[in-house]
């Protein structure tokens, strides 16, 4: 009986979405049957695909359960043969389908997509373990995650060692958490630092920005140059706030674009020859950045192959490099340096060769061939412990030659179609001789193996790309057209195309075109710096064109060609969403493009969402656990999907819909999470055991939300009253929230615990841990501890336990030099950032355009929470809330509180209440004004708790009586809040060390 692959893989599909997640064991013998037939049915469609010059993912896209059932079938050893001989009988069928050189398959593919596939469903299914002989050996020794940046340098990257199903990393960014998998995590934009735990329990901490220097080195591979070595004296990346400043000869600069996320940075490639230091604008006074005099480290000779890299985006060598060793000014020939080679991971050495200072050696003379994989050169004096390393992926004989050197953007989207021939001179091998690329396929994954070790790397051949910018802000490449909010165009907007430099011999021009008429054209800005090819047209001008019309085209024209490169929309992207069969329709649908949507679960705010293609007729499928969850916030997105973990959505975006009125049966998962939706959902009473208390402070914290969206009325007051009444748990529990330090604050104003009493560090080793993750509570579980900052003769930190001393060295880490100063009794260095005045009313006066413009400096270079420019980050955002704030400010109750606030601190407080008049906005202009007095009523309220906090019995009942007037305010303003409440706590603290001093 002939069976029609397509209703198949329909009806599998909708069959196996019922049913869930594949239950563990094996599987009867009709459904085995069933499940071969599937796979040989994906086999032949993934041909298909590859044939028709399109994408083979799109298969798993289509049949996501499809593939998670196929791959569980496999149990984990058994899918390369299974996929294999499902392709000889699929190419024994039909053998035209092998005529064009398709691409063998990579088992490795279809366990990554079934992955995707389960969490695109909202499973928590992982595939099983591939053979043994399939991935690279296991390793014994892992190294720590390294800095570097992305393919292209579109990206600042921390890579993450391990295999994907090694579980998960718990990320910590400046205190915000993020749970990512290997082999990388993309920085949403500068940090710190990042500390990262394992799945194994293990934390690393790696330094990424010093706030003293402003300024990050990477070698020529995208490598992180160590800060605390001397820059080499060659060409290098750097990564920098402010203009570069050099000592010495003139540095050769090529400025490139931003990496995501890194607004108001520069990314610039700079020869450093004949330079002997070099600094930026942006840095402190006297940070200068020592070049090496002298021969650097690095690889002399060898080839690379420029359309392969390794697994962390590393260049593949085809000839091996030799090792040039370090020398430096006058240094003596007999101090010599040892090189050791050791494959990555692994602490046994494979080879060990001496050498004089500036010598040239063959460091794989003696490693064992072939030459494949990742390798490490660690590089130390002889007798020294301390050592430099470098990296090297080898594939040795293998050979790679492209149908073109540069993909060409294509007029019909996408880019031009393209092969890259594989070959091999002798024991390695390649998975694939020919590797084919689609309009939309930038990069495929290749196996290369000797007969024991196979390694995954990365086939990509140079193209062009589009980046849009919004408000100085740059988002992903993207090879698609890109989609523009027309009224995104009155910000600081603009398009960035990447282009060969011999295609922009004669300018290329930017059009604006409407129903085939160019209304306006564009030339790129005048950059003598930049790469040539790098084009960046500012779209400011095209804001009053498109504002009459429904929609546009941005076309870039070059060569005789026009490209469509972007559409300007001045209509939301979709109407409304209301449910539909087995999954959700967007009615008014306008977007005729590639469009995700991104579902938050209203009564489960703790979970993350899920990522669903929206096909052209604008039905979102939905799997079936998500079916009965009830509201739904769904967020959509027409661009490049941005590589970061998204957050909570804001509901105000025009490409925001929530559909209330959806069915609720059952919650997500089993536990405390579930009894929590229940009772979000109107069954059942809040759940106030421990285990419930991270999921109170979410419920809390997005209360606004949750209401809006159909949640019960009371939960976020009952949540508020649940951790006011666990006191210290409260605290301590924040730490598994997830939540920013702006979300704790203003859960920390509206339930009373930033007024909590905290007698003693109870255990340092608990605290440790939510320094990690809610370092804002942290810190007022440490308010103990915080007088030994003071300096004072009484504290004396040498009494203090190893323990509690690391507690102290968060805090200089988290508040940054100004809270320092503020403990040991100084002046506020900063006190006037954060009040509204003359200024701000100027400001009030400016277009918006005008006012980003003022504060975008605020925040470049990531500081402390009380150093200037985060607490101007903070005022900014209290700014643009101004109109929610002016409806909580305008009573006379506001300025009934703040008048109480001013006596209580008058009474006995005097360098308090001087701080608080610090913030006073002055006379003001009416009462359309009285925005202008929040930061003063946030200060003072902070204060007042801070001071109930440290036993006054008074601010504790003066606290209690302004909570509903601070609790609105922390809601629109939290990052202020946050500010206020450490401010407050280092202020507290100073003036009574001072008045028992």
């Amino acid at each position: 009986m002939l069976v029609d692959p397509t209703q198949l893989l329909d009806d599998c599909e909708r069959a196996w979405r019922e049913a869930g997640e594949p239950s563990i064991g094996a599987a009867e013998p009709a459904a085995a049957v069933r499940t071969a037939l599937v796979l040989e049915a994906l086999v032949a469609y993934r041909l298909l695909a590859d044939h028709s010059g399109f994408a083979r993912d799109t298969v798993f896209a289509r049949w996501p359960a499809c593939a998670i059932y196929t791959v569980a079938m496999a149990d984990g050893p058994g899918l390369p043969r299974l996929v294999a001989e499902a392709r000889a009988r699929v190419l024994a069928a039909r053998p035209d389908l092998g005529s064009h050189g398709a691409a063998p398959e990579n088992p490795g593919e279809w366990s990554r997509a079934a992955h995707e596939a389960a969490r695109s469903l909202g499973w928590t299914w992982r595939a099983p373990a591939a053979a043994a002989d399939s991935v690279a050996p296991s390793r014994s020794v892992a190294p720590p995650p390294e800095l570097r940046l992305g393919p292209g340098a579109g990206s600042v990257r921390l890579t993450l060692p391990g295999e994907p199903d090694a579980g998960d990393w718990q990320l910590s960014a400046d205190g915000e958490v993020f749970t990512v998998r290997p082999p990388y995590w993309i920085l949403p934009g500068p940090v710190r630092r990042v500390e990262t735990t394992d799945a194994t329990g293990t934390t690393h901490v790696s330094a990424v920005v010093d706030p003293d220097t402003a300024l990050l080195a990477f070698d020529a591979d995208g490598h992180r140059i160590p800060p605390d070595e001397p820059l080499p004296a060659a060409e290098i990346h750097l990564l920098h706030a402010g203009t570069l400043q050099t000592e010495g000869t003139d540095s050769a600069v090529v400025e490139l674009p931003t990496p995501y996320g890194w607004n108001g940075w520069t990314l610039s490639r700079v020869s450093l020859t004949g330079v002997t230091r070099v600094r930026t604008s942006a840095a402190v006074p006297g940070s200068w950045l020592e070049v090496a005099a002298g021969r650097p480290l690095g690889w002399e000779g060898g080839a690379t192959l420029p359309w392969i890299t390794g697994d962390d985006g590393a260049p593949v060598w085809h000839r091996p490099p030799a090792l040039r060793l370090p020398r430096r000014a006058g240094e003596p020939d007999g101090r010599l340096w040892q090189a050791e080679v050791r494959r990555r991971g692994h602490g046994e050495p494979l080879a060990r060769h001496t050498g004089a200072p500036g010598a040239l050696i063959d460091p794989w003379r003696d490693v064992p061939r072939p030459l494949l994989g990742p390798y490490e050169i660690f590089v130390h004096r002889v007798g020294s412990r301390r050592s430099r390393r470098l990296a090297a992926f080898l594939a040795e004989g293998i050979t790679a030659e492209p149908t073109a050197e540069w993909r060409l953007l294509a007029s019909h989207g996408g880019l031009v179609p393209a092969r890259l021939t594989l070959g091999a001179g002798g024991a390695v091998t390649a998975s694939a001789h020919s590797v084919a690329f689609s309009p939309y396929e930038i990069a495929k994954s290749v196996l290369l193996g000797d007969g024991i070790r196979r390694f995954a790397v990365e086939a990509c051949i140079p193209h062009s790309e589009v980046r849009l910018e919004l408000g100085g802000q740059p988002l992903t490449w993207s090879v698609r057209p890109l989609d523009i909010d027309a009224t995104d165009l009155a910000g600081e907007s603009a398009l960035t195309v990447r282009l060969p430099e011999q295609a922009v011999a004669v300018t290329p021009q930017l059009a604006l075109v409407v129903e085939g008429t160019t209304l306006h054209t564009l030339r790129p800005e005048r950059r003598t710096r930049t790469r040539r090819g790098d084009l960046r047209y500012s779209l400011a001008a095209l804001a009053d064109t498109v504002r009459d019309c429904v929609k546009a085209e941005i076309r870039l024209l070059v060569a005789g060609e026009s490209i469509h490169v972007a559409t300007v929309r001045t209509q939301p992207i979709a109407e409304d969403v209301v449910p539909d069969g087995g999954g959700l329709l967007l009615r008014g649908l306008r977007h005729p493009g590639a469009l995700t949507a991104r579902l938050y679960a209203v009564f489960a705010p703790w979970e993350q969402p899920l990522t669903a293609t929206v096909d052209q007729s604008g039905r979102i499928p939905l799997p079936s656990a998500w079916r009965s969850l009830g509201p739904l916030i769904v967020h959509l997105n027409a661009s490049a999907p941005t590589p970061t973990t998204p957050g909570w959505p804001r509901l105000g975006d025009r490409d925001t819909l929530v559909l209330r009125r959806s069915p609720w049966t059952f919650a997500a998962g089993h536990g405390t999470g579930a009894r929590v939706s229940e009772y979000l959902a109107g069954h059942g009473a809040l759940p106030r055991d421990t285990d419930a208390i991270p999921y109170q402070w979410i419920v809390a914290a997005r209360g606004r939300d949750l209401q809006a969206c159909g949640a019960r009325e009371t939960a976020p007051a009952e949540c508020r009253s649940a951790l006011a009444n666990a006191g210290p748990t409260a605290l301590t529990g924040a730490a598994d929230s997830t939540l920013r330090s702006g979300e704790l604050a203003s859960v920390l104003a509206g339930s009373g615990l930033a007024a909590l009493r905290i007698r003693e560090v109870a255990n340092s080793a608990t605290v440790r841990h939510v320094w990690r993750q809610a370092p804002l509570c942290a810190l007022l579980l440490t308010a103990p501890l915080l007088p030994y900052l003071s300096g004072d003769l009484a504290y004396d930190v040498g009494e203090l336990y190893p323990e509690e001393g690391e507690l102290l060295d968060q805090v200089g880490q988290f508040l940054g030099s100004t809270a320092m100063a503020l403990l040991a009794g100084h002046a506020d260095p900063s006190g006037a950032v954060g009040r509204f005045d003359a200024q701000t009313r100027a400001l009030d006066q400016l277009p918006e355009l005008q006012q980003q413009a003022v504060w975008r400096s605020a925040r470049v270079v990531p500081r402390g929470l009380l150093d200037p420019d985060t607490r101007a980050d903070a005022a900014w955002q209290a700014f643009r809330a101004r109109k929610n704030l002016q409806y909580h400010a305008t009573g006379e109750e506001f300025r009934d509180g703040l008048d109480a606030v001013s006596i209580f601190l008058d009474d006995g407080h005097p360098d308090l209440a001087q701080t608080l008049r610090g913030r006073d906005p002055g006379q003001l202009h009416g009462p359309g004004e009285a925005w202008m007095r929040v930061p003063q009523l946030s200060l003072g309220c902070a204060l007042i708790a801070r001071l109930a906090a440290a036993g006054d019995a008074r601010a504790a009942g003066l606290e209690r009586g302004l909570r509903h007037l601070w609790t609105p305010i922390a809601s629109h303003a939290p990052d202020l809040t946050a500010v206020d409440i450490a401010l407050a706590e280092c202020l507290v603290t100073a003036e009574a060390v001072h008045s028992t001093g």
